[in-house]
């Protein structure tokens, strides 16, 4: 028996907006965030501040703990057709990653509530520790200083390998 061919497509997707129905982040700032944060999101979508400086200034607002937004994340939909098309993906052989400047643990946490898993993410990383928050951007590049997670830099490491790369958003961090 011969393993199945590899295939030079890869297929990157948004999160946010996109394989779910709504803005993540938003659910969380508005049930949970500081006054503060409304300001700093409108900064944000002025182009007047970066995915780090916004998401962290939030969550510094921010009291709950991931139990309690976990709760709060049980209303977030999933796109009806995405586990069809991902599906799709994993029968052409197809490279799946999703790529989101938000955070890999609720995209990991949503997608594993409507039985999705064993995706590539590329996001930034939240860790909850016993004495606060800590939030990392290990997808950061200058190239994209107001990005957490750069996509650019990702679609070309794809391309680079061999792949042709179909990317699919709809947000400002996909632009």
């Amino acid at each position: 028996m011969s393993a199945a061919p590899a295939s030079s497509v890869a297929v990157l997707c948004d999160f946010d907006g996109t394989i779910t129905t709504g803005e993540v982040l938003d659910i969380l700032y508005r049930q949970f965030a500081g006054a503060d944060c409304r300001e700093l999101v409108q900064l944000w979508l002025q182009g007047e501040i970066s995915t780090p400086q916004e998401v962290q200034g939030c969550f510094a607002t921010m009291t709950a703990t991931r139990s309690e937004m976990e709760v709060a994340l049980n209303i977030v939909q999933v796109d009806p057709a995405f586990r069809a098309f991902v599906d799709f993906c994993r029968g052409r052989h197809y490279r799946f990653a999703v790529l989101s400047d938000g955070l890999q643990w609720y995209i990991q946490y949503i997608l594993g509530r409507h039985g999705i898993s064993a995706l590539t993410i590329y996001a930034n990383q939240i860790e909850f520790l016993p004495d606060g928050i800590r939030i990392s951007f290990p997808w950061y590049s200058p190239e994209t200083p107001l990005r957490g997670t750069s996509k650019p830099a990702i679609i070309r490491r794809y391309q680079k390998e061999g792949s042709q790369v179909v990317f699919i958003g709809e947000g400002p961090s996909d632009v």
